[in-house]
């Protein structure tokens, strides 16, 4: 089973995600939307091919939509790695044409 790993853009997102989450629908549903993400990320690691191909973006970059998020990421090897995780509304080109 291929494994995943989350940049420190992407675990910086998901701090950002967990505090406004927080702060705008509560605790009980930020848990609920972050293990949403994990669960995707897992997912992700075990067929790591069911995104989008997003080569515009990046080299060898796919990309996921989950709830309000998309996640960018490449696969190297045996290893998932999520480059960001990005709001919708977020232009990814602005975000991650420096990784």
């Amino acid at each position: 089973m291929t494994k995943f790993l989350l940049s420190p853009e992407a675990q910086e997102s998901l701090k950002q995600i967990k505090a406004y989450s927080t702060k705008q629908f509560g605790v009980e549903q930020t848990k609920l939307y972050l293990n949403q993400l994990l669960t995707a990320f897992k997912k992700l690691a075990e067929n790591p091919f069911q995104g989008t191909k997003r080569a515009e973006l990046l080299p060898g970059c796919y990309s996921l939509f989950i709830g309000s998020h998309t996640i960018y990421y490449r696969v190297n090897n045996e290893i998932v790695e999520v480059i960001d995780v990005l709001h919708h509304s977020m232009e990814p080109q602005r975000h991650l044409l420096d990784s």
